[in-house]
């Protein structure tokens, strides 16, 4: 025992010292502490030592004397420790940087020590142009202010950031807003009380122009193409520039353009562009300028356009623009977007024939009168005439009491061919036919009598009896039918059960599982009809119309119980019965009883008795104590 002892001291006391004390020197800084704990351990570690080679009491009570003493130390002791900001050790209640300063309170001792656990409380004041960014070594090094527990000695770090201006065409930014004779910025967020930005902060820009400017670009921004764009604030005050240019105005024939078109006595002009707001263009701006007559009028020419014989023509916008238009009393004739120039208009779908030609200018005189005859092409039909024409018969007559603009609508057409599969299994309405190109035809599939429709084939697909059809070409079509056949179902006696699945109509050659479920009070006995054997699933093979029967027979409960429990048994014992079964119970009493009588369904004192199960039964075998 003694050596196990002293083994123990050797191998788990020393290493113990060891490591207490370092743990005071290094990670708690404290000389005076890791002194006294270890001459403390020491001193006992030697007495009991002692105590174990000399036996003396007198070491016991030394070691007494020991631990108290180290007990009184660590309560009277009030361990002095210092707080450290940034390398600076804390001597007041402000430690200063060139960045910002620190608030201590409370300030140290005169000595500039601390009395352990004592909770200082830091707050960071960054200088002018920086921002506090955080502190590590604190409590909390997310807050400001924060606390430090001085538990030991501790440094502190402070980290402060610099801040950063935003100029924007040669103007300090202050606020929201930035004006200039051309427009303004406005900035969001705007600056702190300081004029400046912290760093990272993403400034928004937008520009907005003045009247007669628009706004064109940036430079010095992360997108100078976009507006609104933003600028991030990193490394250095930023110095943005916003480009504005100036707008001009469009005068036809003396009036001035405000909207998308100028009216006269003769026509009117219509202008796309409009110009903005302001009536002005962006310089560069190209402008289109459709000459449209009035009734008995037509474009002449134009002065100061592009091309100004041109109508529509266009107009760039490079300064304040002048431009006219003149009219005269004769008019156009022009079908399907195409002037009459001769005896006919031909197109892709068909033609028209002209049987009185224009004059050489291309127009006609007021009050002419002018025949024209629709002639499809191949694959295409007549539909209509519109615009300055109307009817659907294929001539027409146009007076030219002023300008006309006539289409001749032809249609595409294509072939719809439909069949049924088997033959005489069904129908499709509507039946083949032709149709115009684009045209939806919803095609219904109607079942013969004995089928079912299963699937559509060729040009059309799916298995829903009504399916649209969209004629972008000749289509072919062709329902197919299912020979069907019905399956009855029925159970016997009414009630007793059900059969699942039930009636319905099958696909000829389907095999379909019938399953027999008896009500309660029932059994499955055996099928009847098209169906045959005494298992609950039964399968038929769909090759006719079928007739199935499920039989069930009534059941009743045999219930047996005995009396006194344990006095004896009863054979056979609790079951299920047909209805009209004759069921022979036998009494056979146990060791040290005698079969008495029968209670219940049953009566007598014989120990065979018979029971006819024609509803549920309960039967006692009332045994005697021997």
């Amino acid at each position: 025992m003694k050596k196990f002892l002293q083994e123990v001291v050797t191998y788990f006391w020393i290493p113990l010292i060891m490591a207490l004390v370092s743990y005071i020197f290094f990670q708690l800084r404290d000389v005076l502490l890791g002194i006294v704990t270890l001459v403390t351990l020491s001193a006992a570690y030697t007495l009991v030592r002692l105590y174990f080679m000399h036996r003396k009491w007198w070491l016991i009570v030394a070691l007494v004397v020991v631990i108290f003493a180290a007990i009184g130390f660590f309560v009277i002791r009030a361990p002095a420790i210092t707080l450290s900001i940034n390398s600076q050790k804390v001597t007041g209640t402000s430690v200063s940087f060139a960045t910002g300063s620190v608030s201590v309170n409370p300030a140290p001792q005169a000595n500039g020590l601390y009395a352990k656990n004592t909770l200082v409380t830091l707050t960071a004041n960054p200088a002018s142009g920086y921002d506090w960014k955080g502190w590590s070594g604190t409590d909390d090094d997310s807050a400001n202010p924060t606390t430090v527990t001085m538990n030991r000695n501790h440094q502190v770090k402070v980290t402060f950031e610099p801040r950063f201006s935003l100029i924007i065409g040669n103007q300090l930014v202050i606020g929201s807003f930035v004006s200039f004779n051309e427009g303004s910025v406005s900035v969001n967020p705007a600056p702190e009380g300081d004029g400046k930005y912290a760093s990272g902060t993403v400034v928004t820009l937008t520009a907005r122009s003045a009247s007669g400017y628009d706004w064109k670009g940036w430079t010095g921004t992360d997108d100078d193409s976009a507006n609104p764009t933003t600028v991030t604030m990193s490394k250095s005050n930023k110095d943005i520039t916003v480009l504005f240019e100036p707008r001009f105005s469009l005068t036809v024939s003396n009036e001035l353009v405000i909207g998308s078109s100028v009216s006269f006595n003769e026509g009117s002009v219509s202008v796309d562009p409009a110009p903005g707001d302001d009536g002005k263009y962006a310089s560069g701006t190209k402008v289109t300028l459709t000459a449209i007559p009035s009734p008995e009028y037509g474009f002449r020419n134009w002065a100061g356009t592009t091309s100004d014989t041109s109508n529509p023509t266009t107009v760039t916008i490079s300064n304040d623009k002048h431009v006219s238009v003149t009219f005269e009393l004769r008019f156009l004739l022009t079908i399907n977007n195409q002037p009459v120039t001769g005896s006919s208009a031909n197109f892709t779908e068909g033609s028209v024939s002209v049987n009185l030609v224009p004059k050489d200018d291309g127009r006609y005189s007021k009050g002419t009168t002018v025949t024209l005859t629709a002639i499809p092409a191949s694959g295409y039909r007549f539909a209509r005439w519109e615009g300055d024409a109307s009817g659907n018969a294929t001539a027409v007559t146009v007076t030219m009491s002023s300008n006309k603009n006539i289409t001749a609508v032809f249609k595409k057409t294509y072939s719809l061919t439909t069949k049924v599969d088997p033959a005489g299994s069904g129908s499709v309405s509507p039946g083949s036919g032709t149709y115009d190109d684009g045209a939806a035809v919803t095609l219904t599939a109607v079942s013969a009598s004995g089928y079912r429709f299963a699937r559509w084939e060729g040009d059309a697909s799916g298995n829903v009896t009504a399916v649209t059809v969209t004629m972008n070409s000749d289509k072919n079509i062709t329902a197919v039918f299912k020979k069907t056949y019905t399956l009855a179902t029925t159970v016997n006696p009414a009630g007793s059960g059900s059969v699942s699945p039930g009636s319905g109509s099958y696909d000829d050659g389907t095999t379909v599982t019938l399953t027999a479920v008896p009500a309660s009070g029932y059994r499955f006995d055996h099928w009847e009809g098209d169906a045959s054997g005494n298992v609950t699933a039964a399968t038929v093979t769909m090759s006719s119309n079928k007739n199935v029967t499920a039989v069930f027979e009534k059941t009743y409960t045999l219930t047996i119980t005995v009396n006194p429990a344990g006095g004896g048994s009863v054979s056979p014992g609790s079951g299920s019965y047909d209805d009209g079964a004759t069921v022979t119970l036998t009494a056979v009493a146990a060791s040290g009883y005698h079969f008495d009588h029968w209670e219940g369904d049953a009566s007598g004192s014989d120990t065979s008795v018979t029971v006819t199960m024609n509803s549920n039964k309960s039967v006692t075998a009332v045994f005697k104590k021997t």
